[in-house]
C-alpha cells in the first residue's frame, strides 16, 4: 500500500453540525448514542437529520458492539467493505477500531487482496469471499452458503448478513456526502495505505 499523503478533496457536499445547533435535545440525542462529545464527522453530518439518524445509529452501534459475530471477523468483512468501494472514511475509522480490536498491519495490507492472499486462514478466507458475493449479487450461492452455515449458527448469520449490507450502504452514504476525515483518520491512511492511492 502507497504512503503517500492522502488528501480530502473536493469538500464535505453535507457540513456537520456545527457548535450552534449541538445543544439543541435532539442533536443531543443523537450525539450520546456514540458519546461523541469528541469530534465524529459521521455522527456531527448525521445529526443533520435527527429522525433518521436516531434508530439508524442505535442499530450500528449493535452491529459494532451487540453483534454476536466474532470481532476480527467483523472487522475483516468491513474493512474489506470499506477497500472495495473506495469508501476512504470508513477505510480509515475502521483501521483505527481494528487496531483497538487487535487487528494488525499484515491484516490491513492484505484486506486489499481479499480472499486470494494467503495471509488469511480458511474462515477469514470464507468472509472474505462471503463479503465479495454479497457485494457482487447480493445474494449467495448455495456452496458459499453451505460453507457460512458450517461456520456460523442462524443468529450469527443474520447479524453478518446485516452487516455486510449496513456497511455497503454506508460506503455510497459516505462516497455521497464526501464524509471528511479528521487529521488521526488521515494520518492512519498514510501509515497503512487507502482505497483511493491503491493502484
Amino acid at each position: 500500500m502507497s504512503a503517500s499523503p492522502p488528501r480530502d478533496r473536493p469538500p464535505a457536499r453535507i457540513a456537520a453540525i456545527g457548535d450552534d445547533v449541538r445543544d439543541s435535545a435532539a442533536v443531543r440525542e443523537v450525539l450520546a448514542i456514540f458519546e461523541a462529545g469528541a469530534h465524529n464527522p459521521v455522527v456531527e453530518t448525521f445529526a443533520r437529520h435527527p429522525p433518521l439518524a436516531l434508530p439508524f445509529l442505535r442499530f450500528n452501534r449493535y452491529l459494532l458492539r451487540g453483534s454476536s459475530v466474532p470481532v476480527r471477523l467483523r472487522q475483516i468483512a468491513i474493512l474489506r467493505v470499506a477497500w472495495t468501494k473506495q469508501a476512504r472514511y470508513m477505510w480509515a475509522s475502521h483501521l483505527r477500531t481494528s487496531l483497538r480490536l487487535g487487528l494488525a498491519p499484515a491484516d490491513f495490507a492484505a484486506v486489499g487482496a481479499g480472499p486470494a492472499s494467503p495471509h488469511w486462514s480458511d474462515v477469514e478466507r470464507l468472509i472474505l469471499a462471503v463479503v465479495d458475493e454479497l457485494r457482487d449479487t447480493a445474494e449467495l450461492r448455495d456452496e458459499c452458503w453451505a460453507a457460512l452455515r458450517a461456520q456460523f449458527d442462524e443468529p450469527q448469520i443474520i447479524d453478518f448478513l446485516f452487516t455486510v449490507g449496513t456497511y455497503l450502504s454506508l460506503a455510497m452514504v459516505f462516497n455521497t456526502l464526501r464524509i471528511e476525515r479528521e487529521p488521526e483518520l488521515l494520518e492512519l491512511a498514510r501509515r497503512f495505505g487507502s482505497p483511493e492511492l491503491a493502484g
